[in-house]
């Protein structure tokens, strides 16, 4: 079992939260005490990722990696160290199953832009695993500070829409993760390269 526990989450989990467990995971895969994976409120258990949501992954060069669908639970919750949802309609759903969830689920846009907010405040100092939890107080701490409409924090449904609107879905959940990666990612020490921004 890891230390930090991220869960994503839409409706299905066949696309928008399959596509960003895999596009997350991918960013912080040299983080070993951070897990990705993904649930949806009404998912389709078992299901492969939607057919244009792989082929959308796939043009970014992310594996699939034997990807399979599940219906959320209160124990996923509870287990979670941060909760991403893909619109505020499945954070409400994820507050009606553990309202003690408050502090560390938000949609993924929203701790994206807190993210970005609350990195600069954090000790360069201590592990890994100390900077993701204190991410997460920081990002709680400075909620409300920027005022967005709650729609711009939503990634819509691209669910039976044509392949340019998976890849607009997807592109939307990758900015969304570079700049959580950023904040959840250690600064490089003195002598080491950054490779935050070195494409892989």
């Amino acid at each position: 079992m890891t230390d930090f526990g991220i869960l994503v989450v839409c409706t299905g989990n066949i696309a928008r939260s399959a596509m960003g467990e895999r596009l997350l995971s991918s960013a912080l895969a040299a983080e070993p005490f951070i897990s990705v994976t993904s649930a949806g409120t009404w998912g389709h258990e078992g299901s492969p990722m939607e057919r244009h949501a792989a082929a959308a992954r796939a043009e970014v060069g992310i594996d699939e990696g034997g990807f399979r669908a599940r219906e959320l639970t209160p124990v996923m919750i509870r287990d979670a160290s941060l909760v991403l949802t893909a619109t505020g309609e499945h954070r409400v759903a994820i507050l009606g199953h553990e309202p003690a969830a408050l502090q560390r689920t938000y949609t993924v846009r929203e701790f994206a832009r807190l993210a970005e907010i609350a990195q600069d405040g954090l000790s360069p100092d201590g592990s890994g695993l100390d900077r993701a939890q204190a991410l997460v107080r920081a990002a709680a701490s400075a909620r409300g500070s920027v005022r967005v409409a709650p729609e711009d924090d939503d990634v819509r449904d691209p669910y039976g829409s044509p392949m340019p609107v998976y890849r607009r879905c997807r592109d939307e959940i990758a900015a969304a993760v570079t700049r959580i990666a950023a904040g959840l990612l250690p600064p490089p020490r003195v002598g080491e390269p950054d490779l935050k921004g070195t494409a892989t």
